[in-house]
């Protein structure tokens, strides 16, 4: 038999072994904090959502929303109400004043052209 090193050569590494799991533990632990960082950085002061909505007849949609802000800012949210075809047949814009309250239900009609099928919010910003 012969021997193996003698014939292909001994292969010396360069690099240390612990050396790529030590890189990926600080790339790892960097990402993880500035995922942290972006994601509570960014956040609004408020939030809203469609708590509910009605369909009262041909030319009028009621849509019910829920306001939660952390500071007693104004808001301007726009609603529309769509149509089962996908169509934005009414849109309203609605004047949330401060308020100290963290939680507000703001009710509101919108005429439609046509019966509509749902109330959608499209945003809600500070004023």
């Amino acid at each position: 038999m012969t021997d193996l090193d003698a014939r292909y050569g001994r292969h010396r590494r360069s690099t240390p072994r612990w050396l790529w799991p030590v890189v990926a533990a600080i790339g790892i632990t960097l990402g993880v904090a500035w995922a942290a960082w972006a994601s509570w950085s960014d956040a609004p002061a408020h939030q809203a959502r469609v708590h509910s909505y009605e369909v009262i007849d041909e030319n009028t949609t009621k849509v019910d929303l829920e306001i939660f802000r952390d500071e007693p800012i104004a808001l301007t949210c726009r609603v529309y109400a769509q149509s089962e075809d996908k169509m934005i047949v009414g849109e309203k814009t609605i004047e949330v004043p401060a308020s100290d309250d963290e939680q507000v239900r703001v009710v509101t009609e919108i005429l439609t052209e046509r019966r509509a099928v749902t109330g959608v919010l499209d945003s809600c910003d500070q004023k």
